[in-house]
């Protein structure tokens, strides 16, 4: 067999540098973790509000509005040192991904920041996010800076990237103050967690969800639904004591279903009359 037989070559997608771009951003004192949550209430929610509402409702979602109240109540995870100083922002721009369907018809995960998190309900949360999916992505600010640069050579790519690292304002400007990327994928059920690249201060990865079963109860077939947590911390800036009582916090909201309450109702179908009453 000839040597060209034995693999397929492609061009360098220039978009790829946009990647390489992030990943110098990468902090270089992180260390990883993992944990579950029991999420049986959420999702049982969840279903009932998707059946209720006839709309989709995102776990995605859910599991950044718990995040972002945790945050709030462990501000540690949002500081970060700039020059002598610790910097504690009070606000959660919360750097996600929204799978984004392209002109050509591909689609791609794209970078999206959910602002000031920290002032939206889970139903505003879930329906900017239904929005993003839905909206163009291509003409933010940041994507914008970032395709532009994808283009340069590799030492000025470098340049901006350290240059974005090392001030947390820029780091706020163009990604955000705190990351959340989601791993799951439709019928994969088996436990999987990841160790994501961390540019911020906390960076969270949402696992798959596994069934258990529940051996206290009579009711036979009775199974709890458990998500896979991992998160990447700068230990820096941030310690373990700190990281763990902001765990704890975090996992008992997403086991309280937080925000998944006759409020969502309410504010879900203010939003869906106020968009339906702008599209006419």
């Amino acid at each position: 067999m000839n040597e060209s037989e034995l693999f397929r070559a492609t061009p360098w997608p220039v978009l790829r540098n946009t990647v390489e771009s992030l990943l110098f951003q990468h902090r270089p004192y992180t260390c990883y973790g993992f944990g579950e949550a029991d999420v049986t209430a959420a999702i049982a929610a969840i279903k009932a509000y998707q059946k209720e509402l006839r709309i989709a409702v995102s776990f995605h979602a859910f599991v950044l509005h718990c995040l972002t109240q945790a945050a709030m109540e462990h501000p540690e995870v949002l500081t970060y040192r700039h020059r002598r100083k610790l910097i504690t922002f009070k606000t959660v721009d919360m750097a996600t991904v929204v799978d984004q369907r392209l002109p050509d018809g591909v689609r791609l995960p794209v970078g999206y920041t959910v602002r000031e998190a920290q002032t939206k309900r889970l139903a505003e949360i879930n329906w900017e996010l239904r929005q993003a999916i839905r909206a163009s992505q291509l003409d933010s600010e940041a994507l914008r800076l970032r395709r532009r640069v994808a283009h340069w050579p590799k030492p000025l790519r470098r340049l901006v990237s350290w240059r974005i690292g090392r001030d947390p304002f820029l780091l706020r400007r163009y990604h955000g103050t705190i990351g959340l990327t989601n791993l799951q994928s439709p019928g994969f059920h088996k436990p999987f967690y990841a160790l994501p690249p961390n540019i911020f201060t906390l960076s969270v990865a949402i696992g798959t969800i596994v069934e258990r079963p529940v051996p206290e109860v009579a009711k036979p077939n009775a199974v709890k639904k458990i998500v896979c947590l991992s998160a990447g911390a700068d230990h820096a800036v941030i310690d373990g004591m700190a990281l763990s009582r902001f765990a704890q916090r975090l996992v008992q909201l997403l086991e309280a279903a937080a925000g998944l309450d006759g409020k969502f109702l309410q504010d879900t179908r203010r939003l869906m009359q106020h968009t339906k009453e702008q599209q006419s």
